[in-house]
């Protein structure tokens, strides 16, 4: 998976970092690709990938993870490619959160249960999906209840906890 990551980290810095003569150090892109990756990851969890879920990654990966709009299409066919390699979820989020400070795991919590909640409905795929992710970046139960009440607030979901 070291390989895996260390690619993908080469081809988000090569896009979207291009006109810098030194790259930007692992802990500051970690949280793009792994936002990024688990992201689509969820959106496909319950097996309808949606055109809403596609445009609120794009929307979360341009306003949190600051990706300039002439670099999207680049980052999402890597970002796809890359979940497309049936990721192993818990070698995968161990080795990018290890530079993540807990505040921006809880944000990408956050962002995944926006995705999951887009279409209107958190299937139980996907709740499972963004739980197993929580537990693997060691996020406690009040935050991962905090983040999925927030994004159901955020979507008019029914908020019974």
């Amino acid at each position: 998976m070291a390989g895996f990551l260390n690619q993908f980290r080469r081809k988000v810095v090569s896009s979207v970092w291009k006109d810098q003569t030194i790259p930007p150090p692992a802990k500051d892109i970690d949280d793009k690709i792994a936002l990024g990756v688990l992201l689509w990851v969820v959106a496909e969890a319950d097996e309808k990938f949606l055109p809403q879920e596609e445009e609120k990654i794009k929307e979360v990966l341009l306003s949190y993870a600051k990706i300039s709009a002439e670099d999207l299409s680049l980052i999402l066919a890597s970002i796809k490619a890359a979940a497309d390699e049936s990721i192993d979820l818990h070698q995968f989020t161990s080795e990018v959160s290890h530079d993540l400070v807990y505040a921006q795991r809880v944000t990408i919590v956050e962002h995944l249960f926006r995705i999951a909640c887009v279409d209107k409905e958190l299937d139980d795929k996907e709740l499972d999906l963004i739980r197993q992710i929580s537990g693997l970046f060691h996020l406690s139960h009040r935050d991962f209840i905090d983040a999925k009440i927030k994004a159901k607030k955020e979507f008019g979901l029914k908020t019974v906890e």
